[in-house]
């Protein structure tokens, strides 16, 4: 039985590569840069009464570059930890089993030409835009990440996408721009409908107005167009899949640019496995399924149903009006497997 693939950050990062949430999709990447070292995990201390700015933002980037990209090459789980919350922890987690399981350490990786979008005061996140230099790739694609800090005043990596080509100029667009903190800028009615559509395009379905959210290669292409595979797949094996939404978060920061408010949509999700009618008693997936690198399971499963958890993210473009939003980048990968 086959599995899905996930999309992520090269060193837990790469780039879209067949997507979806069963089995094409990609790593996203993501790093700093910035000026001098210092720790992020460590408690943020103010060095003068000047509220947190975009100095400040970059001397973050810059030591979570030097942390994280060290951990990512190692396999270092642990100081992972020290540097990410979920949902970025969690695909960088997956993108280390993906190593291990190719025999092949992830590229270094450091951001270049950082941007920042940093709300007023002394905030507990703030968003940073940048191009991803990754060790041995000719290519330099542009990601962007919200940082949070924790209750211990340190700064972690929350969300991290890479953009699509079109999406460079909205990307770059958050340059010196302030920030909303608190989660906020998109108003409750529109989060519960775009979060139903998003979680519907998955599957290739749609939850209402297909206006929604504008189509796009990556969302209704590699993302539902490798579900659509992945059933077929199941089907040639005497099984299906069954897509359940567990819950929608949305970032704390957002930032207001021209062409709307650019976001981050968290969704949480379950896969159901199960016999399909007339088909073998038990459904298995194999240690080659792409879920199963991505958790760790190094010997089959089987039962009557296996049950996949998910979480997939999304950077989106909401315009005033909520209709025609845009999907910037994407990351999906599995959480757990089990069986019952």
């Amino acid at each position: 039985m086959v599995g899905t693939r996930s999309v992520r950050k090269p060193p837990a990062r790469t780039a879209p590569t067949g997507p979806a949430v069963a089995l094409v999709l990609t790593l996203l990447a993501l790093a700093g840069c910035g000026n001098q070292p210092v720790d992020a995990a460590a408690p943020a201390t103010a060095p003068s009464a000047a509220a947190f700015d975009a100095d400040r933002a970059a001397l973050v980037l810059t030591a979570f570059d030097q942390a994280d990209s060290a951990a990512s090459v190692a396999g270092d789980v642990q100081t992972l930890r020290t540097q990410e919350v979920s949902p970025s922890l969690d695909v960088s987690i997956a993108a280390i089993r993906r190593a291990e399981y190719n025999q092949r350490p992830q590229p270094a990786f450091q951001h270049v030409n950082p941007a920042f979008a940093v709300p007023p005061g002394e905030p507990s996140c703030f968003l940073a835009t940048a191009t991803l230099r990754l060790t041995g790739a000719e290519l330099a694609p542009t990601d962007v990440s919200q940082f949070v800090r924790d209750a211990d005043g340190r700064w972690k990596l929350s969300h991290n996408v890479q953009v699509t080509q079109p999406a460079l100029v909205t990307a770059r667009g958050i340059a010196g721009r302030p920030a909303t903190a608190g989660g906020t800028a998109v108003d409750e009615t529109s989060r519960r409908v775009l979060a139903a559509e998003l979680f519907a395009r998955t599957t290739g379905a749609s939850a209402g107005n297909r206006s929604l959210v504008a189509s796009s290669p990556l969302l209704d292409g590699q993302f539902a167009g490798g579900w659509e595979v992945y059933q077929q797949q199941l089907a040639g094996a005497g099984a299906r899949v069954e897509r359940t939404l567990d819950r929608a978060d949305w970032a704390d920061c957002a930032v207001a640019v021209p062409e709307g408010t650019l976001t981050f949509l968290t969704v949480y999700a379950t896969d159901t496995l199960s016999p399909a009618p007339g088909g073998p008693a038990t459904v298995q997936m194999v240690p080659q399924s792409p879920d199963m690198i991505s958790t760790g399971k190094r010997a089959p499963v089987s039962g009557k149903r296996i049950r996949v958890t998910r979480v997939e993210t999304f950077l989106l473009l909401v315009p005033a009006q909520t209709t025609g939003t845009s999907v910037l980048g994407l990351n999906d990968t599995a959480l757990t497997v089990t069986t019952g």
